[in-house]
């Protein structure tokens, strides 16, 4: 049985969750529930639990803040809950954290439990709680944080930027980063096109996402050269914005 814990300041918002876990999720067992979060870091730092719903957006404590209050070493995982999709989820998409948009949808909260059941550690690296919060500040300056890429064997922490393709693998992803490193990530290719910032990247076929500054001539039997030499297919519908991004430079 995993042991939840729910921080959040609306009390319709708790029970609610509690409701739709206990229907949908019997391997969920709400032990406590917190509307003030303080009364949660405090309980938090004495007992253990596997698993925290944590909402973002709160007053006095946001969720991060809560992360903080907690410290580094955190001994179990979470699922951020807010009913924004703005200020904080792309630090958190970044870090490869978990979030639900409220109102919570059953299907998204048991992919989420099944994915917390499904994962070898269940508790989050301080490496990537510090990944997250240096986001969080990122992201409060108005700059682009940096993202996890998480395979079963390791999480790295790369610069967008750093990203040269991303191409489809089935279920997976090949990420080719500078330098001519690869990783093979557990996300599909359409996780990444959600998760890069499309002011860099551009899905120019149904199987390859590239980021525009390589991208460095297009030959008229349609694909485009990248800057390590690569070529890469460009589909029909996206060619002429591809011809743009060479015409604007």
């Amino acid at each position: 049985m995993i042991k939840a814990v729910i921080i959040d300041d609306e009390k319709d918002s708790i029970d609610t969750l509690k409701w739709k876990l206990e229907n949908y999720c019997p391997d969920v067992s709400v032990i406590s529930s917190f509307e003030k979060p303080a009364d949660g870091v405090s309980y938090l730092k004495k007992n253990p639990i596997d698993l925290l719903f944590l909402d973002i957006e709160m007053p006095m404590l946001t969720g991060f803040d809560v992360l903080e209050e907690l410290g580094r070493d955190i001994s179990f995982d979470i699922i951020f809950i807010t009913a924004y999709d703005n200020f904080g989820i792309q630090a958190v998409k970044f870090s490869a954290l978990d979030y639900l948009l409220k109102p919570v949808q059953n299907k998204e909260l048991k992919e989420a439990i099944d994915k917390h059941l499904k994962k070898t550690q269940q508790k989050i690296p301080s490496e990537q709680i510090d990944l997250l919060l240096n986001n969080v500040q990122a992201e409060r300056k108005g700059k682009r944080g940096r993202i996890a890429l998480a395979s079963k064997e390791s999480i790295e922490f790369v610069d967008p930027n750093d990203i040269v393709v991303c191409e489809a693998n089935s279920n997976y992803t090949n990420v080719y980063l500078v330098e001519g490193r690869k990783r093979v990530i557990s996300k599909t290719l359409k996780d990444f096109e959600e998760l890069l910032p499309p002011a860099i990247f551009l899905r120019i076929h149904k199987s390859y996402i590239v980021n525009r500054n390589f991208i460095i001539n297009y030959l008229k039997k349609g694909d485009v050269v990248l800057s390590d030499d690569a070529r890469i297919p460009v589909s029909r519908r996206k060619k002429t914005e591809v011809s743009n991004i060479l015409l604007n430079r």
